[in-house]
Order: structure tokens, then C-alpha cells, then sequence
């Protein structure tokens, strides 16, 4: 087998000193490169399931915020309808009053006016009176004066 080994320019020593020197090789580039590129692979897929973790708790808050959101603003709406339902009672409230104290004031007003009118008319009255008492006095002494003449 050593004479085929020649005759095909083998070298057996040089073979396992190419195998020693491949095993030698191997172990430094796994050593070297194949460990650090699995190390750096493993971080990386590490570091994207750390962000699809984040990004699922970022989509779980975000949906309890929409939900909180559509809470706060019923809530707001409801209280929005009840400040106007006060406001509106409040405003009918004080429109009555202004009303009733109106009327109020239009009575009196012409309670007022109807006693002037009725102490016009006294006056008038008594002035009337008074005038006709007068013109019965002028005319009697003017009936007295023609008969004594």
C-alpha cells in the first residue's frame, strides 16, 4: 500500500500533518468566529423577542388607554349633560321669578294708576262741583238782579 501511496505522490506524513494543521484551524475559527457569531446571533434574537414582548405590552397599553379614554369621556359627557340640565332648570328657575316679580310690578303699576285715576276723577269731582255751586250762585244773583231792577 506504501509503493501505491508513491506512486500516486502521497505523502503519508504529510497528510496527518495537513489533518493536525485542519484540526488546528477548525478549533481556532470555531473558537475565533463560529462561538462569537453564535453568541452575537443569540443576543440579537434576544434583543427582537425582548422587542415583541415590549411591543405586545405597548399594544395591551394602548388598548387599556382607548378603553380608558372612551370611559373618561362618557363619563365627561355625562357630567357635561348634567351641568346644561342644571344651567337650563337654573335659567327657567330665574326667568319664572323675573316673570312673577314683573307681573308683580305690572300690578302695582296699575293699582297705582287706577288710584290716581280715581283721585283725578274725585278731584274733578269736587272741582265740578264746586263750579256748579258757583254758576248756581251767579245765576240766582243775576235772576235776583233782573227781578229788582
Amino acid at each position: 500500500m506504501e509503493q501505491l501511496l508513491h506512486a500516486f505522490g502521497i505523502d503519508a506524513k504529510l497528510i496527518i500533518i495537513q489533518v493536525f494543521n485542519f484540526g488546528i484551524l477548525m478549533a481556532l475559527l470555531t473558537y475565533f468566529l463560529y462561538k462569537p457569531v453564535l453568541n452575537m446571533l443569540a443576543e440579537r434574537e434576544g434583543k427582537i423577542a425582548q422587542g415583541i414582548r415590549d411591543a405586545e405590552d405597548a399594544a395591551k397599553a394602548k388598548a387599556s388607554a382607548d378603553e380608558e379614554k372612551k370611559v373618561v369621556l362618557a363619563d365627561a359627557h355625562k357630567g357635561a349633560e348634567e351641568i346644561a340640565a342644571n344651567a337650563k332648570q337654573f335659567a327657567d328657575d330665574k326667568a319664572a321669578g323675573i316673570v312673577a316679580e314683573a307681573q308683580t310690578k305690572a300690578e302695582a303699576v296699575v293699582k297705582d294708576a287706577e288710584a290716581k285715576g280715581e283721585e283725578i276723577k274725585a278731584k274733578a269731582h269736587k272741582e265740578s262741583e264746586a263750579e256748579i255751586a258757583k254758576l248756581a250762585v251767579l245765576a240766582a244773583e243775576k235772576v235776583l238782579t233782573e227781578k229788582s231792577s
